[in-house]
């Protein structure tokens, strides 16, 4: 069902849930290492961030769902606070690599995330619609700091009202079991909620689907 193709041109529909969905994005050194094709690994992270909140935007779901955009490598920027989809800027830059470039700690963006995320549950209005929180990293490799990472993760993981998803970003016919494990062992579902990207479609087409199945709904 969440194969759908997105319609453009519907009346957005009213609020019945509010879901935030939190794109924690990986600005280490290696993102400025090529991707599949013609560009940087950080610019089809950006390629696919900027279409996946357009079709949000565009979606007749979008009073349902907020964003925002952390950037980490081993220090953390909010580069986008929580923001209605219906507004979001969707032809902002989303590369990740300003301010960073540096090494990989994965655990201490999902710490800042969850905080943001916390924020948002603890202050959603008391009018029935129910609040939700959706994790959404993207990573190249492994963390510096595995153990921290995965009890951040266990941490955040007990809370119903969250769900902790995972990509790692692949050169095609390479093989990085040590980052696979690691982003394994931090989502929800470590079948369902992990994914080999290899390029920005593959990206978004998998950030939608997480966030699809999470709210129960399809963007549309």
């Amino acid at each position: 069902m969440f194969d759908q193709p997105l319609i453009i041109g519907k009346v957005a529909v009213a609020q019945s849930f509010h879901q935030l969905g939190i794109l924690i994005l990986d600005g280490s050194g290696s993102m400025q290492g090529s991707g599949n094709g013609n560009v940087t690994k950080a610019d089809e992270v950006n390629i696919a961030v900027r279409d996946l909140l357009t079709r949000f935007k565009a979606s007749r779901m979008k009073n349902n769902f907020s964003f925002a955009v952390i950037t980490f490598d081993t220090k953390t920027q909010v580069r986008t606070p929580i923001t209605p989809a219906a507004v979001i800027d969707d032809n902002d830059d989303y590369n990740p690599m300003p301010g960073h470039g540096g090494g990989t700690n994965i655990g201490m963006a999902m710490q800042e995330a969850w905080q943001m995320g916390e924020m948002f549950l603890n202050t959603a209005p008391a009018d029935g619609v129910k609040h939700s929180v959706i994790l959404l990293t993207l990573s190249d490799g492994g963390c510096q700091y595995p153990q921290q990472t995965l009890e951040v993760a266990n941490q955040i993981k007990t809370d119903p009202r969250v769900t902790v998803c995972a990509a790692l970003f692949n050169k095609i016919g390479e093989r990085d079991a040590a980052g696979q494990a690691m982003l394994r062992g931090i989502v929800s579902n470590p079948v369902l909620d992990f994914k080999d990207v290899y390029d920005a479609e593959s990206l978004r087409a998998f950030f939608e689907k997480s966030i699809s199945r999470a709210s129960g709904v399809v963007i549309a």
